[in-house]
């Protein structure tokens, strides 16, 4: 049996910091951006990231790239 596997999706996420809650404990914020190009580069969907943190209220912690695949059973 062989597995095959084909690209489906890729996304960025940027996680946010949103101050502390009532109880003193964290409040992470997420935005996730989809239909990212497969192609892009790290180092440019990182520069992408911070240029876009610019314009959030909240600061940004870390960026995640999200990468999809379909696994399809090749018979």
């Amino acid at each position: 049996m062989a597995i095959i596997s084909n690209q489906a999706d890729s996304k960025f996420k940027m996680v946010l910091n949103g101050g502390l809650d009532e109880n003193n404990k964290e409040i992470v914020k997420s935005k996730t951006f989809s239909n990212v190009k497969s192609t892009v580069t790290n180092e440019d969907l990182y520069n992408l990231g911070v240029s876009i943190s610019d314009l959030q209220t909240y600061e940004l912690t870390n960026i995640v790239r999200l990468e999809e695949y379909e696994l399809i059973n090749e018979e």
